[in-house]
């Protein structure tokens, strides 16, 4: 487990959903020694009526998600992945070597929430298809979830998101030709570029345009997709505070 957790909304079957995930477990899997997803289904008391969970509710899920955490707590054998909240259920997602001694400690976790039904299970998953690709946001949302963090820097320096100021964006481009084609696409779009420069091997664009902070996704994702189909890399955004 690392400390790069993080949360982002979505839609699950068509209804609205929340997933928290370890983003950082990225780097590392799949872990060969951990082929099992397994997972622990519970469902909520009191959800809102869209199927998610309430402040009502809060403190109590909480408390089953702290000892399904303790429970394997020093276990080098599982690792918790992530949970999706969605139709009055929450789901937590592991990835195990042991999928029966995983069934074990959930039974015992649980049995310190009576007030709860649950369910469990276990499915054969080498490549970790179902982090990758259930759990994982998609670039859009990951790019929300790196704006909504900035911002969140921001609003603890006491950043007023509703004033408009300069705003500057960097990205790597492949080639040349790329970075000609962002350019073009950018002096459109009324952006100010700096001279491109070469970082290792890669074109460097920096730009900048007046925006505001709360209207960041509106600006930034539209530019990571474009950078992304020129073969290049959006690497983010930064601007001075403005109280």
């Amino acid at each position: 487990m690392s400390d790069n957790w993080d949360f982002y909304a979505l839609l699950v079957d068509s209804e609205p959903a929340s997933i928290l995930l370890d983003l950082g477990l990225a780097q590392n899997a799949p872990i060969e020694s951990q082929p099992y997803m397994a997972y622990v289904r519970v469902q909520m008391r009191s959800p809102r009526p869209d199927g998610l969970s309430s402040n009502e509710e809060y403190e109590d899920l909480v408390a089953v998600e702290s000892s399904l955490e303790e429970a394997f707590t020093g276990n080098l054998g599982t690792t918790y992945a992530g949970r999706n909240t969605s139709s009055g259920k929450r789901d937590f997602y592991f990835y195990t070597g042991d999928p029966a001694a995983f069934a074990l400690l959930v039974e015992k976790a649980m049995a310190d929430h009576p007030d709860y039904r649950f369910e469990f299970g276990n499915r054969l998953d080498r490549n970790w298809d179902v982090y990758f690709n259930f759990l994982y946001p998609s670039p859009d949302d990951l790019q929300r979830i790196l704006n909504r963090r900035v911002v969140d820097n921001l609003a603890a320096l006491g950043d007023n998101h509703s004033e408009p100021r300069p705003v500057d964006h960097y990205a790597y481009l492949p080639d040349a030709v790329a970075a000609s084609r962002l350019l073009d696409h950018l002096k459109e779009e009324g952006f100010s570029v700096e001279e491109p420069g070469i970082n290792g091997g890669s074109i460097v664009v920096s730009f900048k345009r007046n925006d505001r902070p709360e209207d960041i996704d509106d600006v930034v994702i539209p530019i990571a997709r474009r950078v992304h189909e020129l073969g290049g890399k959006y690497d983010g955004w930064g601007c001075e505070v403005v109280k």
